[in-house]
């Protein structure tokens, strides 16, 4: 047997796939280049990715280190996917490529393809009182440099607001209303990030105000020019303040105005889906899903898309799933019998955009929820016929602790949840339907359909 896993959808589903045999045709479908400087950053980072997911062959997974390893021009090579720089407790793919540009950007060259050889920075002046005056110098630009990003966040935040509602009445169509919504959510997200930036400098700014003052108490000699330093710092302090408290009353305006647009939006969407006839429970659905994930680790699996879920986070969530399965089968073996209305969150989460579908599933090894042996997987698979599976899992919508969750100024109130559940024994309800997962050769890729009026299709 290659695989076998449980999905679920928002309504709870119980369809249970084994791959029929077949020669495992997966291959390594990345471009390999010659050279790191081909690469540009974000295809980097993807084939760093890659290697981290851990989801391909042994053969090919082993082809993209070596690869990595010929082109990174590290002294450390490969190492660096493995162990992390002293600076850090933990490695990630993130540090790995910010590692790699580093490393060359010391060497006075570019790493990638789309990013220049960065300016040599310029030698510090010897005296203290002249590395005063260049930080703060530098510090009134740098905030100059943040209002002017916040005031063109601003603006086209403010003039997205204004278009919509001057079109609030337009008839569109399904993929317009998803493409509108997603726009303001992208200036609200930049938004955001303008005024966090912004908000960055406030202990900095701090931090040189207090400096300057006891640089002025106790200096020996040139008081003048260090009562120029603290007059300056003080004007920069005195307008940032100014500023910060003008931004945050702006930001929270436009914030209110563009929710009440997005939240009358994805109740206008739903609405236009469900009478075209694409609702959630009423058209089918494709979610692509990893067969060499799919045996190792749980996976959340989507609408047309590929799972985002780190391997890190796979990891947690295979956690919580174990450690939910032992408490309730330590409950069982200890004679405390699990009650069938228990059940134990094992994954929360929102949705990134309301324009999504909200539509998802997740793949969990079988062997995570009980023992594979003793089966014959094949012959019930050609048979449809059914296996006892001791836990079952099912989603809900759960309120979150009020005031500990926030996206941006949005406090999150609600979570997908998915859960687990110890399945009443010995009855028809613990019952699972085996099915075979064929395979598609024009896909090179094995693929199940699921029951239903809004059937799904796993590939």
């Amino acid at each position: 047997m290659n695989s076998a896993h449980l999905l679920i959808r928002n309504e709870q589903m119980s369809s249970l796939s084994v791959d029929a045999p077949h020669e495992n045709k997966e291959v390594l479908k990345m471009e390999l280049k010659a050279t790191l400087k081909e690469y540009t950053a974000s295809e980097f980072q993807a084939l760093v990715n890659r290697i981290w997911a851990v989801d391909l062959p042994k053969q090919d997974h082993d082809r993209l280190i070596n690869h990595f390893d010929r082109i990174v021009g590290h002294p450390q090579g490969a190492d660096l996917l493995f162990y992390a720089d002293d600076s850090f407790t933990r490695n990630s793919a993130y540090l790995v490529v910010d590692n790699v540009r580093n490393w060359h950007e010391q060497q006075g060259l570019a790493a990638f393809q789309d990013e220049a050889v960065s300016a040599p920075r310029p030698s510090l002046p010897a005296s203290p009182l002249d590395r005063s005056l260049v930080e703060v110098q530098k510090i009134a630009a740098d905030v100059a440099g943040s209002e002017l990003a916040v005031e063109t966040a601003f603006g086209i935040f403010e003039r997205g607001i204004q278009h919509w509602r001057s079109h609030q009445s337009s008839a569109l169509a399904i993929p317009e209303q998803e493409a509108r919504i997603r726009t303001l959510e992208l200036a609200q997200q930049e938004t955001l990030i303008a005024v966090r930036k912004f908000e960055f400098h406030k202990m900095r700014i701090q931090f040189a105000k207090n400096s300057a003052q006891s640089d002025l108490k106790y200096a020996q000699s040139q008081q003048t020019q260090w009562q120029g330093i603290a007059h300056q710092i003080n004007a920069t302090h005195d307008r940032y303040l100014a500023l910060l408290a003008t931004i945050a009353q702006r930001h929270r305006a436009f914030h209110d105005q563009a929710e009440a647009l997005l939240v009358q939006a994805q109740e206008q969407l739903i609405r236009s889906r469900t009478q075209a006839g694409v609702g959630a429970a009423q058209t089918a659905h494709l979610m692509p899903a990893s067969m060499l994930v799919a045996n190792k680790r749980p996976d959340i699996l989507l609408d047309r898309a590929p799972s985002t879920l780190l391997f890190s986070q796979q990891v947690d969530l295979q956690k919580s799933i174990r450690s939910a399965v032992a408490e309730f089968t330590w409950r069982n073996t200890s004679g405390e019998l699990s009650d069938e209305n228990q059940c134990a969150g094992v994954l929360q989460f929102e949705f990134s955009s309301r324009a999504d579908t909200k539509i998802f599933g997740l793949s969990v090894p079988l062997s995570e929820l009980q023992p594979l042996e003793g089966q014959d997987w094949q012959a019930l698979a050609a048979d449809g016929g059914e296996v006892e599976v001791f836990f079952r899992m099912g989603t809900a919508v759960v309120p979150s602790k009020p005031g500990t969750m926030f996206k941006g100024l949005r406090e999150i109130k609600v979570l997908e949840q998915v859960y687990i559940t110890p399945s009443p024994r010995n009855t028809p309800s613990a019952r699972v339907r085996v099915r075979v997962a064929q395979y598609v050769e024009q896909l090179n890729a094995y693929s199940f359909t699921a029951d239903g009026t809004a059937p799904i299709t796993v590939r």
